[in-house]
């Protein structure tokens, strides 16, 4: 009886982690989907957080967190 206990608690303790691995993993393939497809409903969604930039040059990257900091511009730099 012990026996089917101890493979009972292994078979949790191995389907637990096993089960958020492929969660974890199938919503990443499935925002990948979605962001592919340009799926409209993601704005909407709770499960995602949006950030709307409204202005930026190209090529700025977006950090989470970020404090703003401004450069002033130099006599050097060309405009």
């Amino acid at each position: 009886m012990i026996d089917v206990f101890l493979w009972f608690i292994a078979i949790v303790c191995l389907g637990i982690p096993s089960w958020l691995l492929y969660n974890s993993w199938n919503k990443s393939r499935l925002l990948n989907e979605r962001l592919i497809q340009c799926d409209n409903t993601l704005l909407t969604d709770s499960s995602v957080k949006v950030t709307q930039i409204v202005s930026a040059p190209i090529g700025t990257t977006v950090t989470e967190n970020a404090t703003l900091v401004t450069v002033p511009m130099t006599s050097n730099e060309v405009r």
